[in-house]
């Protein structure tokens, strides 16, 4: 069950990456977990991931694991 969520999580980010650009800058600007991990994981944004726990914006993100 574990392993299908992350399967599916890493699909909707891998299509969610044609959607996204990385022009926004704060994650109160996200407007799903997909496109919070887009712009950790694509566009360099560390600072959405500020306790290091590989979770980006954890107020979009809520419940997500570590990827």
């Amino acid at each position: 069950m574990k392993n299908l969520f992350l399967i599916l999580l890493l699909a909707v980010v891998a299509i969610a990456a044609d959607k996204f650009d990385c022009s926004k800058r704060y994650c109160k600007q996200m407007t799903s977990c997909a496109e919070a991990y887009h712009y950790l994981k694509e566009c360099g944004r560390s600072s959405f991931d500020r306790d290091g726990d590989g979770v980006p914006c954890e107020n979009v993100c809520k419940g997500a694991k570590k990827k």
